[in-house]
């Protein structure tokens, strides 16, 4: 059997769901619970938690691969229809937000100990995280799918950006100090502009014509479906609503890393995995 057509057998027959699960139905709640028990089961044994630049790459490696597997799956879906045939869907290009980490984590995958890696864990230990929790607890509508492997990769993807960033703080690999929110906002800022640039050249080519192409949510001709600035984006200018969202999500990273120097003020150096 030719490789298209045994992939099209398979995308055409993954299983599907009478509908699309509810965000905190009985689905997303196990989903919940699982990662969540998984969050402090990670605490509880922090002490176990390597801290050795061998078993970060390794954790990295594995982080990084088994998102770049979990995406091409997904891509694929989302590209054959079995009616249709072969169309790719531009507005699922993966390069949004909660995309990002495929590329950080392969590039850092690859770099040798310095501030350039240092700076990518920083911001997967501080930005992914809160993407990731933002999703699992606060999903937008269209977060799930009819198509179980979907809900899947959603659940698993969100779920590592919690779990790989906390295990970041957990084994050293990034200390809490402003510092840290320093170089993690390195790695933010320059996105957000990349990101605007990619939709304004769809705008000016007719490229995935154009309003298809939402790198972000924040294209002018796109749709942002993030709470607070979907409000900004229907009531203030757009020079406005692309600041706001470089300081909403630029926030995460400063609020985490805040969080983090807390919890190492209150413990006092008693557990050393946080100093």
């Amino acid at each position: 059997m030719p490789v298209v057509v045994w992939l099209e057998n398979i995308l055409t027959n993954t299983p599907r769901l009478p509908t699309a699960p509810k965000p905190f139905g009985a689905f997303h709640l196990t989903a919940l619970v699982i990662i969540l028990g998984l969050f402090f089961l990670m605490i509880l044994f922090h002490r176990r938690i390597s801290a050795s630049a061998s078993g970060l790459n390794r954790v990295l490696t594995v982080f990084a691969f088994g998102l770049l597997l979990l995406e091409i799956g997904k891509q694929l879906l989302y590209s054959y229809d079995p009616v249709a045939g072969w169309h790719y869907a531009w507005d699922r290009f993966p390069f949004q937000f909660c995309s990002v980490p495929i590329y950080l984590s392969l590039t850092a995958s690859f770099l040798p100990q310095g501030k350039v890696k240092q700076g990518i864990l920083c911001f997967l230990a501080t930005y992914s995280p809160v993407a990731g929790a933002s999703v699992l607890f606060y999903p937008a509508r269209f977060v799930f799918s009819e198509i179980l492997f979907l809900n899947i990769h959603t659940v698993i993807w969100h779920g590592a950006m919690l779990l790989f960033g906390l295990y970041l703080w957990l084994s050293g690999t990034v200390k809490s100090e402003w510092k840290t929110a320093g170089y993690a906002a390195a790695i933010y800022l320059p996105l957000p502009i990349f990101a605007l640039i990619l939709n304004e050249i769809s705008y000016a080519t007719g490229f995935a014509e154009g309003y298809a192409f939402n790198m972000f949510y924040i294209g002018r001709l796109g749709q942002c479906t993030i709470p607070v600035l979907n409000i900004i984006q229907k009531t203030c200018p757009y020079p406005v609503f692309f600041v706001s969202y470089l300081l909403l999500l630029g926030s995460g990273g400063v609020l985490v890393t805040a969080v983090m120097i807390g919890i190492r003020r209150l413990w006092k150096g008693r557990h050393s995995n946080f100093s």
